[in-house]
């Protein structure tokens, strides 16, 4: 079954942070967590939060993150995405893997 939103992630090689940006083809609930590889939740960013239909952007900060790398789940009722974040310890910019 195609799920019908999009999760992606980019990053600009000067900035330390990272655009998590997802599409939701009707207003439902979203959960998205940011996890570290052991399967801790390290950050709460949407908690079953009702969200409007459409585009969405947040922008998370390098220096919040772990060394190494992290990934983002996003859940929906639609079902779930996840994707891995590798965060550069040089410049401290998340990328995606």
């Amino acid at each position: 079954m195609e799920i019908p939103f999009s999760f992606s992630q980019y990053s600009y090689p000067l900035n330390p942070s990272a655009t998590l940006t997802f599409y939701l083809e009707e207003a439902q609930e979203v959960t998205l967590k940011i996890y570290n590889y052991y399967g801790q939740v390290i950050h709460t960013l949407y908690d079953r939060r009702m969200m409007k239909a459409g585009y969405h952007e947040l922008k998370l900060y390098g220096e919040t993150f772990p060394s190494g790398g992290c990934y983002a789940r996003l859940q929906t009722r639609n079902g779930v995405q996840q994707r891995t974040l590798v965060m550069n310890t040089e410049s401290r910019n998340p990328t995606v893997g």
